[in-house]
């Protein structure tokens, strides 16, 4: 198991099941300098994102992924969200068009 040093995360938000999710400063910079490098996304608008999304759809590969999309201007955030022992932590981010309809969508009902 990793240990996560508190000075290293760069937020921690509840989701709107009201479970903890968080990520480090050292991941959020993998997701931008080495993922996805066309991304320009304020640190604002993921936590909105998970706090307040759109939408909310279960992975289809996985159960404990979550995917969180909200839209901004012409485009939905997508916010991927993994679970383990009732916390999550963000995987990746990214923008699409069009909310793709798979995986069980679980926010709203």
């Amino acid at each position: 198991m990793q240990v996560i040093e508190k000075t290293n995360i760069l937020f921690e938000v509840k989701d709107v099941f009201g479970k903890s999710i968080r990520t480090t400063k050292t991941y959020w910079g993998k997701i931008f300098l080495i993922k996805h490098k066309e991304l320009i996304i304020k640190v604002e608008k993921v936590i909105e994102t998970i706090a307040n999304p759109d939408e909310v759809r279960v992975s289809i590969q996985d159960k404990y992924i979550f995917l969180f999309y909200k839209k901004y201007e012409e485009n939905h955030l997508v916010v991927v969200v993994k679970y383990f022992n009732n916390h999550g932590f963000v995987v990746t981010i990214y923008q699409t068009s069009n909310i793709k309809r798979k995986g069980e969508k679980i926010w709203p009902k």
